[in-house]
């Protein structure tokens, strides 16, 4: 009986480590996927800026254009809605919310949150940009494109687990100067 009672320990331990070995890896997956989608997000805004104002030596993003990108290639790059809801088969279950910023040579600040300008300031460079989500801090010295995406929880099988902190990436693109 002894050797039923350890055996049966032995299985139910190593199912348990099985099972968050498992999602462990796959949350570690997706946390990296979101990391390559705000890359991808802050590089893809960046390509947009006023061919007018670059002809004078400044480089000036075009952000309605910029977050017309990050809004159709967010949909398709960690399968949301429109809104930001998780569609079926997606590995999130919360709503994803996104922040974009845009540092120009104009010396001006945009900030858009879930697609909506939420903010726009004056600065000079060089500028300490502090993301409230993140606590990423970086000195902006050129044009800059910083993209943060809060994912919300992985998805893990133990309950236990369920106090795990939300998955937020960020990632800047620069325009070095010329």
């Amino acid at each position: 009986m002894k050797v039923f009672i350890i055996t049966l320990a032995v299985i139910v331990l190593y199912t348990f480590t099985i099972v968050f070995t498992q999602d462990y890896r796959q949350a570690q997956r997706n946390s990296y996927r979101v990391k390559y989608v705000c890359e991808e997000l802050s590089a893809s805004a960046a390509t947009f800026y006023d061919k007018e104002q670059y002809s004078e030596g400044y480089t000036v993003f075009d952000t309605d254009q910029g977050m017309r990108a990050i809004e159709d290639q967010l949909t398709s790059l960690l399968s949301v809605d429109g809104g930001g809801n998780p569609i079926s088969g997606s590995y999130w279950s919360d709503a994803l919310h996104y922040k974009v910023y845009f540092y120009d040579d104009l010396l001006e600040r945009k900030e858009y949150t879930d697609g909506n300008l939420t903010g726009t300031d004056s600065f000079s460079y060089p500028y300490s940009h502090n993301d409230s989500w993140t606590g990423y801090n970086t000195i902006i010295t050129c044009p800059t494109v910083i993209v943060t995406i809060n994912a919300g929880v992985g998805k893990f099988r133990l309950n236990f687990l369920d106090s795990l902190p939300n998955v937020i990436r960020s990632a800047s693109h620069v325009w070095e100067d010329r």
